[in-house]
């Protein structure tokens, strides 16, 4: 394997994405970055833990930002002949291709309340839905856990996926801090804007009460893979509690960004 490099596609428009066919069979209009997103959570979360195929697409995509990680592999096409005295004939020949090999995604707020302790989801419990909707969702005042106070806005990292010739690589690793750092440099990025939303929509009365975006970070993790995530500085978060979905275990845990200033 290359050096990885890494993709970015920020919130696209979607529409026509059939959730019930896998990557390779959706229409044209759909970016290739997000398809290869999708062919990386295929293989993953379809493949091999079992998650229903028409479960892995929801509406959160459209209204995410998306990172996928390619390798550059280098394939031996023709070997090297050589005739009788060791003269080289024809050379080895080969070719580089880019292989998706991981991909992570990051949901603005807000989102539904928190999942309850205990309970069981089909599917992911913070997605808004399996149907994209063009209406905005709602700004809610959730129940206050162990580092959220139930209203702070918060945005949530998921959806992280390593093919897994390639894992134990740092490619977790290389994807989360990617998703953390484009965070950190565009704080404001999903601030809600009063102009396009009005106060009523966004819950706020008064201008200091306008939902602004101050560094939480959230994530749903599957309890086998909390220990990575608590390397990359989230803490479990007692007073969510622990759920399950899609069959598996997941705890939530938070973290605190430092936020870049922007300039002017």
């Amino acid at each position: 394997m290359g050096t990885p490099f890494i993709a970015f596609i920020g919130p696209t428009n979607l529409d026509g994405y059939d959730r019930e066919l896998p990557p390779s069979k959706q229409p044209g209009n759909i970016p290739k970055t997000f398809l290869d997103a999708m062919e990386i959570r295929e293989e993953v979360f379809v493949r091999e833990q079992g998650v229903p195929l028409d479960n892995e697409f929801d509406a959160d995509d459209a209204r995410a930002c998306h990172w996928v990680v390619y390798a550059s592999i280098n394939t031996k096409t023709a070997s090297e002949r050589q005739d009788a005295d060791g003269n080289i004939v024809s050379a080895k020949q080969s070719i580089t291709t880019s292989k998706p090999i991981g991909t992570i995604r990051l949901v603005p707020f807000p989102h539904p309340p928190h999942p309850e302790p205990g309970s069981s989801y089909a599917a992911d419990a913070l997605e808004t839905s399996s149907i994209p909707s063009t209406e905005p969702l709602p700004y809610i005042v959730d129940r206050p856990t162990t580092y959220h106070d139930g209203s702070e806005p918060y945005i949530k990292l998921g959806r992280i996926a390593v093919v897994k010739e390639f894992r134990g690589s740092g490619i977790s690793k290389l994807l989360a801090s990617a998703a953390m750092s484009w965070a950190q440099q565009n704080p404001t990025y999903f601030n809600p804007s009063i102009r396009n939303m009005g106060m009523e929509k966004m819950g706020a009365l008064l201008l200091d009460e306008i939902p602004v975006w101050k560094g939480l970070i959230c994530v749903h993790a599957q309890e086998q893979v909390a220990k990575a995530w608590a390397k990359w500085g989230f803490k479990v978060d007692e007073g969510m509690g622990t759920w399950i979905e899609e069959g598996i275990n997941h705890v939530g845990m938070f973290q605190r960004l430092n936020l870049v200033k922007p300039e002017g």
